[in-house]
C-alpha cells in the first residue's frame, strides 16, 4: 500500500501530466490560430467572388441594355430606308387623288383613295407623320429653305410656301420640308439719308 501510495505521489508523472496538458493546449491554439487563418482567407475569396459576381451582373446588365439600343437603332434605320422610298409613291397617289377627273374615271379614283387612305393609316402607325409649315417661324431642324420672298406682312423668316412636305418618323426628321420664307423689303439708300437729315434739322 505505500507503493502504491508513492507511486501516486511521484512528482514526475505530475510533472509529465502538465506537460502533456500544455502540449495539448498549445497545439489547439495552433489549430485554433491555423482555422482562423483559413477562415479569413476564405472570406476575402467569397467577398472578391461576390464582387466580381456584382460587376458581371452590371456588365450583363448594361450588355443587355446595349444590344436592345443597337435593336432599336437597327430597325428605326431599316424603317426610315423603307418609307424614305414609299414616299415619291405615297405622294404621287396623294396627288392623284386630289386631281379632279370625269365621272368615267370615278371608281378608278375611288379605288386610288382606299389604297391612299390604308397607306395613310399603315405610315402613321409606323409613327410617320408630316412636318408643320405654312405660316410657322421657319425651323432650321425641321425646314430646309430654297428660297426667300419679300413680304412685309409677316415676321421675317416666317414660311410661306411648302416646296416639299417634309416628314417626321417617331419624332426624328426623316425628311425636311423644302420651303420658301419671308424676307423684309430693303430700305432705299435715299429714305434712309432723308430721314438722318431730317432728324438732323430736328437737332
Amino acid at each position: 500500500m505505500s507503493n502504491g501510495t508513492e507511486m501516486g505521489d511521484n512528482p514526475s508523472e505530475k510533472i509529465e501530466v502538465v506537460r502533456s496538458s500544455e502540449v495539448l493546449f498549445t497545439e489547439q491554439q495552433l489549430i485554433i490560430q491555423s482555422l482562423k487563418q483559413e477562415l479569413e482567407v476564405n472570406k476575402k475569396r467569397i467577398a472578391e467572388l461576390q464582387d466580381s459576381i456584382r460587376r458581371l451582373t452590371a456588365d450583363f446588365e448594361n450588355y443587355k441594355k446595349w444590344t436592345a439600343k443597337e435593336r432599336q437603332t437597327i430597325e428605326r434605320t431599316a424603317a426610315e430606308s423603307l418609307i424614305k422610298k414609299l414616299l415619291d409613291m405615297y405622294e404621287s397617289l396623294g396627288k392623284a387623288v386630289s386631281t379632279k377627273t370625269d365621272t368615267k374615271e370615278n371608281d378608278f379614283i375611288e379605288g386610288i383613295k382606299m389604297i391612299y387612305k390604308e397607306f395613310s393609316r399603315i405610315l402613321k402607325s409606323e409613327g410617320l407623320e408630316p412636318i408643320p409649315s405654312v405660316g410657322l417661324p421657319l425651323d432650321v431642324y425641321k425646314h430646309e429653305v430654297v428660297m426667300q420672298k419679300v413680304n412685309d406682312e409677316v415676321p421675317e423668316d416666317t414660311v410661306l410656301d411648302e416646296i416639299q412636305r417634309g416628314y417626321l418618323l417617331n419624332n426624328f426628321v426623316l425628311r425636311a420640308a423644302k420651303v420658301v420664307v419671308s424676307q423684309k423689303s430693303a430700305i432705299p439708300e435715299n429714305t434712309q439719308n432723308s430721314e438722318k437729315s431730317e432728324e438732323d434739322k430736328g437737332g
